[in-house]
């Protein structure tokens, strides 16, 4: 009697054990769900914000919201639980913006997806004086000794400083985010540096503009030249010395002059330390 009591004691023990694994798996299972569905969501966010700070930034550069709209869709990567439902890039009252809506799909479930909107918007750079965010044109990181890039111009006749200035085009008192060297409509502008050209063309405000990059964030930008000037392309490697434009008076400026700037993660930095004289 004992030894058939122990046995339906067992057997219970066992019903009660399957009986926690069938409740508890169901459980287990949503909060995977629950879990995968939030990294998706994540994602998805993650991409949205991305492509509208891409869009802003090439429609303030470049004042081409065709251009930005088709650059920043091909840089959205689309997955099987997300897409891009709208994008839109827009100027209004000197300002560049963006505005993205991303469908998320409702993962294991028939349901209609769910929707993300979101937006985004900067200052264009109306010329080479812009206040893009303010301070922030200032801040830049610290300065290098100097002498890591050679001249762009073999004269370096400096005529207007990197920073606060009175605007020559009378707009008022600006932060100038380069520095100007005078020379001659002709004169041979030269590749500062080792590295590859990211942008050769028109550009709101700099007339034409050239941007090497020198690699770890680190750029070198060339303006105010006439697009039959430029010897160079996007993609194209370049060595230090190379000549690369003339110099020219094209966009918002009032003479022959190389508008030159060093940027470090996109923020503009005094240009004079980077040079040496030769």
């Amino acid at each position: 009697m004992a030894t058939k009591f122990k046995r339906i004691l067992k057997c219970g023990k066992k019903g009660s054990a399957t009986l926690e694994f069938i409740t508890i798996l169901p459980l287990v299972i949503f909060m995977c769900l629950f879990v995968w569905q939030l990294i998706v969501a994540g994602m998805a966010v993650f991409e949205t914000q991305w492509v509208l700070k891409e869009g802003v930034r090439i429609a303030a550069s470049s004042g081409s919201t065709k251009e930005a709209e088709n650059k920043a869709r091909s840089a959205f990567h689309a997955s099987d639980y997300y897409s891009l439902d709208s994008y839109k890039v827009e100027i209004k009252d000197e300002k560049a913006v963006a505005k993205a809506k991303v469908r998320i799909k409702v993962l294991f479930m028939s349901s209609s997806p769910f929707t993300y909107s979101s937006s985004a918007k900067t200052p264009i750079y109306d010329d080479e004086n812009t206040q893009m965010a303010g301070s922030m044109m200032l801040a830049g990181p610290l300065m290098t000794s100097g002498g890591k890039f050679g001249p762009p111009v073999a004269h370096m006749n400096m005529t207007s400083p990197f920073g606060g200035r009175n605007d020559p085009m009378g707009r008022g008192y600006r932060n100038h985010t380069g520095v100007d060297f005078g020379a001659s409509e002709g004169t041979p502008i030269y590749a500062a540096g080792d590295g590859v050209v990211t942008r050769a063309g028109a550009a709101r405000g700099y007339g034409n503009l050239i941007v090497i990059s020198h690699g770890n964030g680190l750029e070198t930008w060339y303006a105010h030249m006439y697009s039959h000037q430029i010897g160079v392309h996007v993609g194209q490697r370049v060595k230090r010395g190379d000549h690369i434009a003339g110099v020219g008076s094209a966009g918002n400026s009032t003479g022959a002059h190389l508008h030159f700037e060093v940027r470090v993660n996109g923020q503009p930095v005094n240009p004079m330390p980077y040079l040496s004289g030769g």
